[in-house]
């Protein structure tokens, strides 16, 4: 094998791009790694969503304690991890959600069939950011 047939054989084995994979593999693969990626936002969204509720359930634990027995204070350092807690959550989730489109987006340059405009999953994920900044808010405001 001569040097030009090496160079031929390299530059073929360089144009391993998407539309290759996609006559190779078909749109079935771009379809099951669209669910993959479905997948790993509701993770995501489930982490995030713990994150969240022990963040809110410790500082309003601190609360509650502290009406109970009115002469005591406790460390403020419990109520800033909390606060910490819920904003990781809130951060995790919007990481998630654009990581996801930008996966899908991806998927779509090489061809995945259309699906609805508003996944159900990114639908659920925008309310579950609602809820946990309404959680940060009733922190911070001190909302009962």
């Amino acid at each position: 094998m001569g040097q030009e047939d090496k160079q031929r054989v390299l530059q073929e084995n360089k144009q391993t791009s998407a539309a290759w994979v996609l006559e190779r593999l078909g749109v079935f693969a771009l379809v099951r790694t669209a669910f993959s990626s479905e997948r790993s936002l509701l993770s995501w969204m489930r982490t995030s969503v713990s994150l969240y509720t022990f963040g809110f359930t410790l500082t309003k634990f601190i609360d509650y304690l502290e009406k109970q027995q009115v002469d005591i204070q406790y460390s403020s350092g419990l109520r800033r991890l909390g606060l910490a807690l819920i904003f990781v959550g809130i951060l995790v989730i919007v990481l998630a959600v654009v990581e996801y489109a930008r996966r899908l987006r991806k998927m779509k340059q090489l061809g995945l069939p259309a699906f609805s405009p508003f996944p159900l999953a990114v639908c659920i994920a925008v309310a579950l950011l609602l809820v946990g900044i309404a959680a940060l808010m009733a922190i911070v405001f001190n909302w009962p």
